[in-house]
């Protein structure tokens, strides 16, 4: 199993409520219909508003999948045009699992 994490913040005219519908809807529409996607959760820090969202993968191959998907996708556009980022993630491997 792999996780993905990417951080993000809000474009100052997005309101964290748009930000939950706009992830709602990204959840429903392109995230369940991606084969390899795990589990997903989007986080908000506790300094500063800055977010991630967090997703685990079956494999790296299921990463790869996805974020090529995303570059077609105009829910994926939709979803990322509200975050000012870099557009970059960072992959890790789970090694161990605890509760």
């Amino acid at each position: 199993m792999h996780m993905a994490i990417a951080p993000f913040r809000l474009k100052a005219t997005v309101t964290e409520d748009m930000l939950l519908a706009a992830s709602d809807d990204f959840e429903a529409r392109f995230v369940k219909t991606q084969d390899g996607i795990i589990k997903r959760i989007l986080v908000k820090g506790v300094d500063a508003g800055g977010y991630a969202d967090i997703v685990f993968f079956t494999d790296l191959e299921a990463i790869d999948r996805v974020v090529e998907a995303e570059r077609t996708s105009e829910v994926c556009a939709a979803f990322f045009s509200i975050m000012d980022g870099d557009d970059e993630h960072r992959v890790y491997e789970v090694v161990k699992t605890y509760g």
